[in-house]
């Protein structure tokens, strides 16, 4: 039903004029008013924060990075993360509901339905919200990925586009995910579906190479003085191939019958061999002459049979290892078969021939695509972790590239997604599990803990909301250091510490327990920081500081506040 704007007061009326001024003239335009979520019910008068479940702590090497797992609506988990990892995630990858209308996404806790007239709105209002909070998060050379399929990739890529910019946009790779085709498809077959690759900022982000597969690498089956190759006729073939199309690769080469020694230009004793196939049809070769002779050593093998010469380009291995990614990914591995096989094997002794997750990513295409996107020390997160196939992937590169990448997934825990998968497939693949068939799989060993999101109910009162979220933000603030041992526990305040980096929280506002704080302090080696509570939002009086050298001062909770009347307008 259209709104009666003839009885909204004056100022009202010219919110509504900004609202329609503001819109843009090109571009996703959707009706918000029908797309409001259940998340946005829940956070009304309501700040999130983290509480950790503290039995869910696995801990195999000290040394090494924390994961993290976060269970909750992830628009909460994503607020929390802009407070403590804005501008620290270097790599993102997310595989959201593809929104085909079977069941497949819920939204305000019902099934969005084919015939659905609200559908791609509310998709995209979904999605938009959640994109916007993570590209907070990005690192300035920080790389995101999304993985969709026809239903939304359109609609997705022009909010990508809105976002970070079509110029930030690095590619849009086709990955074969079902090579046998949808058969229920009415007219064709999918057999595929898209990554969406796009970089904060596209003049410092880098995108690596893939190494070359078993399989590949056993076609470069000859070897010589300059490493492995495979051959490949010099002879052109197919479209653009004849003289007419290059003239300039159409030209005599002469080969020695014994040496076969090769020549441009006639000379005694030498066969003369045009690029003429076997059907007498004339093609061309595939270098010009000047480069055929410059590079002729190393690249070029004549083969002889009877009176016949062929002449054939080494391919080298050395030159295909630093050879861009293409857009099309075909690995028989990246099916979304192969992605249930890995989960039921993982986690089959569990569920008893139940079916686990629909569609699970395969942890090749996600190891893959991580490989030559991350550095080995970074952050990678995932906020539609799903059944956890993003942590598996991490783990395992970290091993087989010697790397200390870490990652932080977010879930909700509908039809206990979050409890029963994504949890139980890391916990095993850190400290190892036996498969349906009594095989026995070791850890890859790591550490994670487990948060889930919570509420502080705000208040009229300014000072008592501050109070309150200060008391309830320890777990945010371990979050945002990466340091978690608890080391002293008092009622003003407790310490922290990891790996040599030290942090303190204070809670009172008094400040008779600070001398004792900085007497705990001073008995411990490394890196200092406190984060101290105040009513002022200004920040600390450092008059109450002086003689605390080597410590960093953070003030509490005004910061935090300051990003969630952004996102929340509380």
């Amino acid at each position: 039903m259209a709104k009666d704007y003839s009885k909204l007061e004056k100022e009202d009326l010219l919110k509504v004029i900004e609202k329609i001024e503001s819109r843009k003239k090109y571009g996703l335009i959707w009706d918000e008013e029908k797309t409001r979520e259940k998340f946005e019910k829940e956070s009304e008068n309501a700040l999130p924060v983290l509480k950790e479940i503290k039995g869910k702590e696995i801990k195999t090497e000290p040394v090494k990075p924390t994961n993290i797992l976060i269970e909750g609506d992830n628009y909460h988990a994503l607020s929390v993360l802009n407070y403590t990892h804005q501008g620290k995630v270097d790599v993102i990858y997310i595989d959201p509901p593809y929104n085909t209308g079977n069941k497949s996404w819920k939204y305000n806790n019902r099934y969005v339905e084919k015939d659905d007239a609200f559908k791609h709105s509310k998709f995209l209002s979904f999605m938009d919200k959640r994109i916007r909070l993570s590209k907070n998060l990005l690192s300035d050379n920080g790389i995101i990925v999304c993985a969709i399929d026809d239903y939304e990739c359109q609609n997705v890529r022009h909010l990508f586009d809105d976002i970070f910019g079509e110029d930030n946009r690095l590619g849009t790779i086709t990955v074969v995910h079902n090579p046998g085709g949808r058969q229920d498809d009415k007219y064709f077959a999918t057999a595929h579906e898209y990554m969406l690759v796009y970089a904060k900022n596209k003049d410092l982000a880098k995108v690596g190479h893939l190494e070359i597969s078993d399989k590949k690498l056993s076609e470069y089956k000859f070897e010589d003085k300059f490493g492995r190759y495979k051959l490949r006729e010099f002879r052109r073939s197919g479209a653009n191939s004849r003289p007419q199309d290059r003239p300039n690769l159409w030209y005599p080469i002469y080969i020695h019958p014994k040496t076969l020694d090769i020549q441009i230009g006639k000379k005694s004793g030498y066969v003369e061999l045009l690029p003429i196939d076997p059907k007498r049809i004339k093609r061309v070769w595939r270098w010009n002459a000047k480069t055929l002779m410059d590079d002729e050593e190393k690249y070029i093998e004549v083969k002889k049979d009877g009176k016949n010469f062929t002449l054939y380009v080494k391919e080298r291995l050395d030159d295909n290892k630093g050879q861009k990614p293409k857009t099309f990914w075909n690995e028989s591995y990246y099916s979304s078969a192969v992605g249930t096989a890995e989960l039921k094997n993982i986690l089959g002794n569990h569920f008893k021939g139940e079916k686990i997750f629909d569609f699970p990513k395969s942890k090749f295409l996600v190891r893959d695509i991580l490989e030559i996107i991350s550095t080995p020390d970074s952050t990678i997160l995932d906020f539609f972790a799903g059944s956890g196939t993003t942590g598996q992937a991490v783990l395992e590169l970290n091993q087989n590239k010697k790397g200390n990448r870490n990652f932080i997934l977010c879930t909700n825990n509908e039809g206990g997604i979050c409890e029963e998968v994504c949890y139980p497939r890391v916990r095993s693949v850190i400290k190892g599990y036996t498969t349906p068939n009594d095989v026995k799989i070791g850890g890859l060993g790591g550490n994670l803990k487990y948060f889930k999101t919570a509420f502080i109910k705000t208040t009229i009162s300014r000072d008592d909301m501050k109070i309150r979220i200060t008391r309830e933000c320890t777990e945010m603030l371990c979050l945002r250091e990466s340091i978690f041992e608890e080391k002293k526990n008092k009622s003003d305040y407790r310490i922290f510490e990891q790996n040599g980096h030290i942090m303190a929280v204070y809670y009172a506002l008094e400040r008779e327990g600070l001398a004792e704080l900085k007497k705990d302090l001073d008995k411990m080696n490394g890196d200092k920081i406190l984060y101290c509570f105040t009513l002022d939002p200004l920040g600390l009086d450092k008059e109450d500081f002086e003689e605390w050298n080597n410590v960093s001062l953070e003030p509490i909770p005004q910061k935090i506040l300051d990003i969630y009347e952004q996102i929340y307008e509380y």
